[in-house]
């Protein structure tokens, strides 16, 4: 009896500075595949399979959204077996990305710091969906100099750093020179600090981080009108961002509210 099987696989991300690394595979079993993948993230990362199959069903019914946790290697996502005595095969196509796609991360209350050191003051050069660069996005842009150091708003691990790029210009096209640091938080959510200077990075992916720790310098690489910082806090899917709005703790840090584009903003705590 002779079985047969054809393997296409298309592995893409929206992550537009690197691929995610995942690897998924089969694992030969007496009536069929084991379908397994290996996470090399320091965050869970979700999977969209499309299956196509010949004289086989999958042991997962048609969900076919899986979640790989962290660090995680040999993960069985479903078993492939053969349906009747014959020829049996599969083929399929994948689409992952970082984050718990099946997991509602709808944020609860939660008082962030701002992103520079205590005794600073800096404004808001573009707010929650700003006319410029921030349109249905909630991501806000921190006037600042090239060099402003720059410390973590949450506590969480880092997931990903981007810091060796060198150029600027003033196009969407140089998205992929962003430099950026991302993190990922104990509740599934991100937070990404764009633009900053390069080979400024002091955190590496997997280091665990505490709110208020000094983690780069600010700068002006890749898509930038000038030097900033360049924050975001979202929810990542399998093919889109669900940025929100956080609250900020200001001042002395007894009070936390939404930011505002053209405000001031201290901090002294």
């Amino acid at each position: 009896m002779k079985n047969w099987f054809f393997l296409l696989v298309l592995c893409t991300s929206i992550v537009t500075f690197s691929q995610v690394k995942l690897k998924t595979y089969t694992q030969k079993t007496a009536k069929g595949y084991q379908f397994l993948a290996d996470n090399n993230e320091y965050c869970p990362v979700s999977v969209k399979v499309a299956f196509t199959l010949n004289n086989m069903y999958s042991s997962k019914g048609n969900q076919h959204l899986f979640v790989v946790p962290a660090r995680t290697k040999g993960a069985v996502l479903t078993e492939l077996k053969s349906k009747k005595p014959g020829n049996y095969g599969y083929r399929f196509k994948t689409n992952f990305n970082y984050g718990n796609t099946l997991k509602d991360n709808t944020e609860a209350i939660y008082n962030y710091n701002l992103p520079f050191k205590s005794g600073t003051a800096f404004k808001i050069s573009q707010g929650y969906n700003g006319t410029k660069t921030h349109q249905n996005e909630f991501a806000l842009d921190f006037s600042m100099p090239i060099g402003t150091p720059i410390f973590s708003i949450r506590e969480g691990i880092v997931v990903k750093v981007v810091d060796h790029n060198t150029k600027t210009c003033y196009k969407k096209e140089c998205s992929k020179f962003n430099n950026i640091l991302l993190v990922y938080h104990k509740n599934g959510t991100f937070s990404e600090y764009s633009h900053i200077h390069t080979n400024s990075a002091l955190v590496k992916p997997g280091d665990k981080i505490t709110k208020g720790q000094l983690i780069a310098k600010s700068g002006n690489i890749g898509f930038s009108s000038g030097p900033h910082l360049h924050l975001v806090v979202f929810n990542q899917k399998i093919d889109k961002r669900e940025t929100f709005k956080t609250k900020f703790k200001i001042n002395d840090g007894t009070k936390a509210i939404y930011l505002e584009e053209k405000e001031m903003y201290s901090r002294n705590y």
